[in-house]
């Protein structure tokens, strides 16, 4: 005889008219959380200090306006020229920028820091990974020498007198990749020192790029169902040189 066994839960309890996380009534949620505030109050079961929900809010943000250059969001502006409705685009944008080197750098990055820290030497760290050709996740940008976003996020902090071992171990990999590698803090290791420092678990950091980058992919979307421009564009795409002759 199988036994069936119901799905336990302790954040949301769901009784007829009524619906109770961590035992605030939704309706009191409704009117007085912010969104940042909810999704801290989702993941920690407490409600964020004043500087963890603006630190949130501003880690949210500064994922939302991106550009189109990334594979992503031109993932998304190729199933929109396909016809394809917004929700499987954005889960096309997701699942083709899901890699280490795109939006699963956030994660990676998070790690990265942790490794440092416990390493002690920050520096001897560096030059292992360096030595034996691992990426230094979260240093370094292609169009950016400096990110303009992870420069805002360490100023926000510095304003707020908000620091911890994580950002400092970022500033510290940020001195010594400019002075020897000419690279920089990019987005990913100023959101990520601030998310470890607020308590964010790197295992579920991709919730970040989820609702940091769904709105810039409504965007593009919308953007490129309205352009006035036939599907499918003519692009010349060559295997072999234009000018090259077949004997």
């Amino acid at each position: 005889m199988t036994i069936e066994r119901p799905w336990i839960s302790k954040i949301t309890e769901v009784k007829k008219n009524l619906l109770s996380t961590y035992g605030i009534d939704q309706q009191q949620i409704i009117e007085s959380f912010s969104y940042e505030e909810m999704v801290y109050f989702l993941i920690f079961g407490k409600l964020p200090s004043i500087i963890e929900k603006e630190l949130l809010r501003a880690v949210i943000v500064s994922h939302c306006s991106h550009g189109i250059t990334g594979q992503s969001t031109l993932a998304v502006r190729m199933a929109a020229d396909c016809g394809s409705s917004f929700l499987n685009a954005a889960i096309g944008g997701f699942s083709v920028g899901s890699g280490t080197y795109h939006q699963g750098a956030l994660e990676l990055t998070m790690k990265l820091l942790q490794e440092a820290y416990k390493h002690g030497d920050i520096i001897k760290y560096l030059e292992e990974r360096i030595s034996s050709k691992s990426v230094i996740y979260g240093y370094g940008h292609r169009f950016h020498p400096r990110d303009p976003r992870a420069m805002r996020l360490m100023i926000l902090c510095d304003e707020k007198s908000y620091s911890g071992p994580y950002i400092e171990t970022a500033r510290e990999i940020d001195n010594y990749m400019r002075a020897h590698r000419s690279k920089s803090m990019n987005i990913e290791a100023a959101c990520g020192a601030i998310l470890l420092e607020i308590g964010f678990p790197a295992e579920i950091a991709s919730l970040i790029i989820l609702v940091g980058r769904a709105p810039m992919f409504a965007a593009a979307y919308f953007e490129r169902m309205n352009e006035n421009e036939r599907p499918f564009p003519r692009i010349k795409v060559y295997d072999v040189k234009p000018s090259l002759k077949h004997e």
